[in-house]
């Protein structure tokens, strides 16, 4: 693991506010949608909410695989992992962002409103024309 890389990683990761996220379908095949991350830190844990409601969490409650993609113009993130459905109410207060207002009617307390816990298991990067891929 190259501590350079996670560090510019992690920063890059920080000022990237959209994603794309896979999960497996119910036929085994993936599938990928644009996620919002809520405020990123690190390439270990990363966090992004969604409707009780949606695919995305209804394929997660059969298989918790998934893979996590955050891109500029010439750098690449790539996260594969584990995702779990968090709906403890301390959670969802501390992943809340204004703009949510706009989606989930009832605000925090929102029954459709969860926060999806990413844990990274593997890292694949590619910043600043380097790669370096591993396992945690």
């Amino acid at each position: 693991m190259n501590t350079a890389m996670i560090e510019k990683a992690n920063k890059i990761l920080k000022g990237c506010k959209d994603a794309s996220f896979g999960v497996i379908d119910e036929e085994g095949f993936p599938s990928v949608s644009a996620i919002s991350l809520v405020n990123p830190e690190n390439v270990f844990e990363v966090y992004f909410t969604t409707g009780l409601d949606c695919n995305k969490t209804r394929r997660l409650q059969k298989n918790n695989k998934a893979s996590l993609c955050c891109y500029t113009a010439s750098n690449n993130i790539t996260l594969v992992g584990e995702a779990e459905i968090l709906t403890d109410q301390e959670t969802k207060d501390r992943c809340w962002l204004d703009w949510f207002n706009e989606i989930y009617e009832g605000g925090k307390t929102d029954p459709n409103y969860v926060v999806i816990k990413f844990t990274t298991k593997r890292v694949s990067l590619w910043i600043d024309c380097e790669g370096d891929e591993f396992n945690i």
